[in-house]
């Protein structure tokens, strides 16, 4: 069984673009474990460990270790999302995210994820078009309450301005600093007047005129 697992988890985690660290944060095993798997570490993995697994992956557990096998209709890289198990995000505006989260009773507009983020997540959409990599109208998903780590893309505030921008936080000898998604900037220095609001956790790319539905 094992040597069979070991395929299958390397084959979908390849198809899926995720490493054990991401694959860990999204159904909550210990990339530990999920190395010890894909390395045939693991002779005889608990159920408590295939199972999440194979829900993620839309499989049996038999499909998942190798006993049965995939089904003819499998298309590769795409799985199942249970429409009863979507979270949903505010949609908010950049102003707004300086001092969120809000403890009004304002109904706003959701973005749907199969995620789970925390209470305090909100989404953003991208109102410029010189970002790059990334266009107008792309939806970001952003967590508050995360660490942040090298190389991530945050949402980031500095005193004075009147709206936050995106940019990604680079470490090199325990200094941050902030390097924006245009060349027209420089890198910064992180300071006392810069306050992060968030991490992005996840975007949505619109590859078709409005392709996402708002919830009220």
């Amino acid at each position: 069984m094992s040597e069979n697992l070991k395929t299958n988890l390397n084959l979908l985690m390849k198809e899926a673009h995720l490493n054990a660290e991401e694959l860990s944060r999204r159904i909550g095993l210990p990339a530990s474990t999920i190395k010890k798997i894909r390395n045939n570490d693991d002779p005889n993995p608990t159920l408590s460990t295939l199972t999440p697994l194979a829900k993620y992956f839309s499989l049996t557990i038999s499909q998942l270790v190798g006993d049965e096998p995939f089904s003819e209709s499998r298309i590769s890289g795409s799985y199942n999302i249970n429409l009863h198990t979507l979270n949903h995000v505010p949609l908010i505006s950049w102003e707004e995210a300086i001092n969120w989260p809000f403890k009004d009773n304002k109904v706003r507009p959701t973005i749907t994820t199969e995620y789970e983020y925390s209470k305090d997540a909100y989404a953003l959409i991208v109102d410029e078009d010189d970002w790059e990599s990334l266009s107008k109208d792309t939806v970001l998903l952003v967590d508050p309450k995360l660490q942040v780590e090298h190389r991530d893309f945050i949402i980031a505030h500095r005193s004075g301005q009147k709206t936050p921008t995106l940019k990604q936080v680079l470490f090199d000898e325990g200094q941050m600093y902030l390097k924006p998604v245009t060349q027209k900037y420089n890198i910064a220095i992180f300071t006392s007047e810069h306050k992060i609001l968030g991490v992005i956790v996840e975007y949505k790319k619109q590859l078709r005129k409005n392709p996402l539905e708002l919830i009220d």
